[in-house]
């Protein structure tokens, strides 16, 4: 298999800080999400791959246990993973390991299933089955031991046999489109795929309950989390970022949009402030009557950088304003 250099991926150093890394995803994530390239498989590819490499680098132990690799390590270079790094065994009387895929998200690359065990999640100070972990003394004797998968997108926590939750990360897009969300639950090399419908009124950390599709055949808990790099939610309103000039911002107008509802047209009025929200009724998340709302939150962006005219006329207004924004 080939070596993944996930800095790469990202764009950012061996040595970029948390903080930069979390950037670098969000912006890399923006520009190659499914819904803003549809039908475009390379875009897909890319957007996987960021995930991956993002779920990999933001975690500090995954991350140490990516870099001792060592630096020798080549793009495009063949790889295979060092004896003890993948495959792990722990043991007759340790947890299983299951992994949950959504929609057409196939999981890792077989380079990170390698290195890290099929997506099992280490670090903390927890380990697997018995007490045998990696790099923790805490075990989950006889538990369910819950993976997780693709940067973000899908992830379970570990729960008691009786009432497993699996966290089901979705976008506000994924969590509108009311097309039923596939799940597949791997188990010893067996795989058991299940549709999931959405219920109405769903929104962020809502639990609700699949009967009879745990793996011992009790019931299965499904907990939403809306993960989304262009936009937030409260309760059932949408908040998403409107990008205006300096000028439009001032003087009001007609501006058109590109919103999660489609392309929208928005009068601002005169002298907007950054932060202040423009309202379209319904066209928020489901309630189990009606929709909430989407809030556009104005940001006020200057060109950058400035060209000489652009410049010549801020430094006027400047002397003829009796503004101060301090006062």
């Amino acid at each position: 298999m080939e070596y993944k250099d996930y800095y790469k991926i990202l764009g950012v150093e061996r040595s970029s800080s948390a903080d930069d890394i979390q950037k670098a995803y969000k912006k890399l994530a923006r520009k190659y999400h499914p819904d803003l390239n549809p039908g475009d498989s390379a875009a897909e590819e890319k957007f996987k791959d960021v995930g991956e490499a993002y779920e990999v680098l933001k975690d500090p132990q995954k991350r140490a246990q990516y870099d001792a690799l060592g630096s020798s390590w080549k793009d495009g270079q063949r790889f295979s993973p060092p004896p003890g790094w993948g495959g792990f065994d722990f043991g007759s009387g340790g947890a299983q390991n299951i992994h949950f895929n959504v929609g057409g998200m196939n999981g890792m690359s077989d380079f990170f299933n390698a290195i890290f065990g099929g997506g099992a999640g280490f670090g903390g100070s927890q380990g697997f089955g018995g007490g045998a972990g990696f790099g923790g003394s805490q075990g989950f004797d006889g538990g369910a031991g819950f993976g997780r998968n693709m940067g973000g997108r899908t992830r379970s926590r570990s729960a008691s046999s009786d009432s497993p939750v699996v966290d089901l990360n979705l976008s506000v897009s994924e969590l509108l489109d009311e097309t039923p969300k596939s799940i597949s639950i791997t188990q010893n090399l067996q795989t058991r795929s299940i549709k999931v419908n959405i219920p109405k009124g769903a929104k962020d950390k809502t639990v609700f309950k699949l009967k009879g599709q745990s793996l011992d055949g009790g019931d299965l808990r499904i907990r939403i989390n809306v993960v989304d790099p262009e936009c937030r939610t409260e309760n059932f309103d949408i908040i998403q970022s409107l990008k205006v000039s300096p000028w439009e911002a001032a003087l009001g107008g007609t501006v058109e949009c590109h919103t999660i509802a489609g392309n929208v047209k928005l009068t601002l009025p005169p002298c907007v402030q950054s932060g202040q929200k423009l309202r379209l009724p319904g066209k928020g998340l489901y309630m189990k009557q009606g929709r909430g709302d989407l809030l556009m939150e104005v940001k006020i962006c200057l060109p950058k950088p400035l060209s000489p005219k652009e410049k010549a006329l801020f430094e006027e207004l400047s002397r003829c304003s009796d503004f101060r924004a301090r006062d």
